[in-house]
């Protein structure tokens, strides 16, 4: 997932103060931290938060890219300008484009980090700890906004947020100046599965425990196994029973996510991270944390409803106990 080879960073940079831009006239270069660190920052837009989707050939976004690297960088950073000036509570951001490699292919990418303030021990005077300015924010970070652009098939990977823009709240880098509309990221279109299951099991009264339990196992053994998440896989394994509920699940899904949701080529380790565990909080204070491959096998934990609507969990094959 992480296989980029960087050959060209050009950083520009944006000053709100006189809300103008610092352009650059080379090329940084590259040092192995700086290397380590800007891909470090590229793995970040490949993740469950991208959205994606691909220019058509005739973009105009596109017609301001091309082999020269600094004079694309350029013309698009005066285009970001011309939006972002609109924006509230504005930092000094640096804008950086980077030529790189990703798997044998060819990419560019844009980022915009604001820069941070914050304290340093600087010297041994007698107020050594000062503020010191213009920080880099820490590789471990998301970029505050990016896009990366595969040069060949012209598909797109997005981050972008939602800024006060010209008095209300926009995303103004996708639709003022990309001009697109990007697919809801990974992660956002698990939260629409996850809302949409729990509103329809709630109307044919399903919505309890087990469905919950069912529909987080459903949704990590997709994750797990196959190359997409499929609206109607997930339909036919939370709903079986119930061709009404199926359809209904898949209507008002497709709203919202048309296509199927595809995993290859972003890193979705952190939702199969959160869902491979069933949570359970019982109502005498007990706290369950079961692994999906042991909540799914019966031979392992049972849970049994009595007539009274009482419930008990029976953990079994246990070969041994600790103390943590």
């Amino acid at each position: 997932m992480n296989d980029f080879y960087l050959k060209k960073i050009i950083i520009h940079q944006f000053s709100p103060n006189d809300t103008d831009l610092h352009l650059s006239d080379r090329e940084i270069s590259l040092t192995p931290r700086l290397d380590d660190y800007f891909r470090k920052k590229l793995s970040k837009i490949f993740s469950d938060e991208a959205k994606r989707g691909q220019f058509a050939p005739d973009s105009p976004f596109l017609s301001h890219l091309d082999d020269d690297l600094l004079a694309s960088s350029v013309a698009i950073s005066q285009l970001w300008q011309e939006e972002f000036i609109g924006s509230e509570d504005q930092k000094v951001n640096d804008l950086v484009f980077i030529e790189f490699e990703r798997q044998g292919q060819s990419h560019w990418a844009f980022l915009r980090l604001a820069l941070k303030e914050q304290l340093a021990h600087i010297g041994q005077e007698d107020q050594p700890i000062k503020l010191s300015q213009n920080n880099l924010p820490s590789a471990a970070q998301a970029p505050d906004e990016a896009l990366v652009i595969n040069r060949q098939s012209l598909a797109y990977y997005l981050i972008e947020k939602r800024l006060k823009h010209n008095g209300s709240f926009a995303n103004y880098f996708s639709e003022n100046l990309l001009q697109i509309e990007p697919q809801q990221s990974v992660k956002k279109s698990i939260k629409v599965l996850e809302q949409t299951a729990q509103k329809i099991a709630d109307q044919f009264h399903q919505d309890d425990f087990s469905f919950q339990s069912k529909m987080k196992s459903t949704l990590y053994d997709q994750l797990e196994e196959k190359q997409e998440l499929s609206p109607e896989e997930l339909a036919n394994q939370l709903f079986e029973d119930n061709l009404t509920a199926r359809l209904s699940f898949v209507d008002q899904v497709k709203e919202k996510i048309p296509d199927p949701i595809k995993l290859t080529d972003i890193d979705h380790s952190r939702q199969i991270k959160k869902l491979e565990n069933q949570k359970l909080s019982l109502s005498n204070g007990i706290e369950l944390i079961v692994p999906n491959k042991v909540y799914q096998d019966a031979e392992m934990v049972e849970f049994i409803q009595h007539e009274d609507g009482t419930y008990s969990i029976l953990i079994k094959n246990i070969q041994d106990i600790r103390n943590k």
